[in-house]
């Protein structure tokens, strides 16, 4: 007997586009934003690391004068290092019963509706999966609020905007000097800086154009400061929520990016090159490695019974060089 359509062709490449696309408050969502996307060409593979030390100079006591005829001195170096990754996949799937599809009253698709159910399932473990990477202290360099200069961001008298540049520094001395470009920070850390005296003072005096006054920031003027006196690019905020509580227990919601916590470092620009022997990249603190894109689709059950929507991708959140990052708790 023949195959049919669905079984040689199980992708629903409409169904995949929901999944990616058409889920409200999706500009919550950071995870894909947050590092560089590097597409890999096989499941598993090995990134090749440069060491930063071979283009740190010569090294004290080597004098590169050399006397007419003489040989030019030989420089030293160190070994470049290697190491591994593997994606691994990421699925969920509903499903509806046959009788609910034609009963139902409520308007739009019922099979759109488990799409949206299914997709935002899968990006809400995607965005914990990618804090759990990035605001975790044991992958970079760490530090509280109080150990690194003295007092939480909203203390009295505190001075937030020269705490993160004076942490811009100490992370531009821990990279060889490269100078962070991602700033992500906790959404109660965030609204904090809105109505911290020090950056509303400094937005008011500015060329602005904005009245001086007891003004709260709103967000986009809180990142478009931060971007103008940092001079880092990328900001951005962890905002969404997820329920943590059990199937059946009472509903208890909480941020996924810990709210008072913030990373700083270098998470654009790897460039990353594909080589037969592996993925070459720049210096990058961590990067997402992409082997399959969300792919979506539906079955029915044999028994014609029910309609069932599903959903994979398979990446990985990969740390790459932890002295290129540094993460800040307890702000707050």
């Amino acid at each position: 007997m023949a195959s049919s359509y669905r079984n040689i062709h199980p992708v629903d490449e409409i169904l995949s586009n929901l999944v990616a696309e058409a889920v409200p408050s999706d500009a919550q969502l950071i995870a894909d934003r947050v590092c560089e996307n590097v597409r890999v060409p096989q499941r598993s593979g090995t990134l090749l690391i440069e060491t930063s030390r071979n283009f740190m100079g010569a090294g004290a006591g080597l004098d590169l004068e050399r006397a007419a005829g003489a040989s030019r001195v030989r420089i030293g170096g160190f070994d470049r290092t290697n190491t591994t990754y593997f994606c691994k996949n990421y699925g969920a799937q509903d499903s509806i019963a046959m009788e609910d599809i034609a009963d139902s009253q409520y308007p739009g698709s019922e099979e759109a509706r488990l799409v949206k159910k299914v997709s935002r399932v899968m990006k809400l473990a995607k965005e914990k999966r990618a804090a759990d990477v990035l605001f975790d202290g044991a992958n970079f360099n760490t530090a509280t609020s109080t150990a690194q200069f003295g007092a939480k961001f909203d203390a009295a008298g505190s001075t937030p905007l020269t705490y993160l540049h004076e942490l811009k520094d100490v992370v531009f001395e821990n990279a060889h000097g490269i100078t962070p470009d991602s700033l992500i920070l906790g959404r109660s850390l965030f609204r904090s800086l809105a109505r911290s005296p020090e950056l509303r003072g400094f937005f008011q005096s500015g060329t602005s154009g904005v009245a001086s006054g007891n003004l709260i920031l709103q967000d986009e003027a809180v990142i478009n400061t931060l971007r103008d006196i940092l001079g880092i690019p990328n900001i951005l905020v962890g905002q969404a929520r997820q329920d943590t509580a059990v199937a059946g227990a009472t509903s208890n919601e909480s941020y996924i990016w810990t709210e008072d916590t913030l990373f700083m470092g270098i998470l654009r620009g790897s460039d990353a090159v594909q080589s037969r022997s592996g993925v070459r990249m720049g210096p990058i603190a961590a990067a997402n490695m992409v082997f399959e894109d969300v792919k979506a689709g539906q079955y029915d059950e044999l028994d014609m019974t029910r309609r069932n929507v599903w959903a994979d991708e398979s990446h990985l959140y990969k740390v790459v060089d932890g002295d290129l990052g540094f993460v800040l708790t307890d702000c707050l």
